[in-house]
């Protein structure tokens, strides 16, 4: 009777995360069933579409009410469609409610749709405001204008909607042929301009 039970919620799972908009795939699979602890981990070239996100991994668990927290480990790789972004990474936690990405571990990023190219240590990408949170010896580049900005600091936020980037600790840049560094850099995209405070410095080519 247990094993039948077990085929039943098995056949039925695909359908109980379809109604959440979520779907996953794996070579292997273990379900818990205890009441208020209930989980799927999946192995194997694990994946799992919720909407345009696409994630795999070589380790994968789904839990929380409505399968609301994925987790993964391994080589993972995020594909968002929607903002035609790309992530490589080896441990990753989204949380479906409050729409937040994070990375715990070495990453790069690509943000086809503004051209910029990024890695660090950790990563928090809060989807519904368009925010980027990377830190540990972060280092990006972007394509703005034909150009390249070249910048590295201990952290950055990037606005993606604002065109806003903002460095903090031991922060450099290099835009439109000239050098900067300072403690903190804000560069306003939209508008062409940076400011930087305490301990700045830079090289302007005249």
């Amino acid at each position: 009777m247990r094993k039948a039970s077990l085929f039943v919620f098995i056949m039925l799972l695909p359908f109980l995360l379809f109604s959440s908009q979520i779907s996953f795939s794996g070579a292997q699979s273990k379900i818990v069933l205890k009441e208020g602890r209930e989980s799927v981990e999946l192995t194997g070239g694990a994946s799992v579409d919720d909407g345009d996100l696409h994630i795999e991994a070589d380790n994968m668990k789904l839990s929380g009410t409505d399968w609301t927290e994925i987790s993964c480990s391994g080589f993972v790789t995020v594909e968002d469609k929607a903002r035609e972004i790309n992530i490589k990474t080896s441990t990753i936690y989204f949380d479906r409610n409050s729409q937040r990405l994070l990375l715990s571990s070495y990453f790069e990023l690509e943000d086809r749709k503004n051209g910029l190219f990024a890695s660090g240590a950790q990563m928090e990408f809060d989807m519904d405001n368009e925010i980027l949170r990377l830190s540990g010896q972060v280092r990006l580049n972007k394509i703005e204008d034909d150009e390249i900005i070249r910048a590295q600091a201990e952290s950055m936020e990037y606005d993606r909607e604002n065109g806003m980037l903002t460095l903090r600790a031991n922060a450099s840049v290099t835009w439109k042929g000239n050098s900067y560094n300072a403690q903190m850099i804000s560069l306003d995209l939209e508008n062409d301009t940076i400011e930087l405070e305490s301990k700045i410095g830079g090289v302007i080519n005249g």
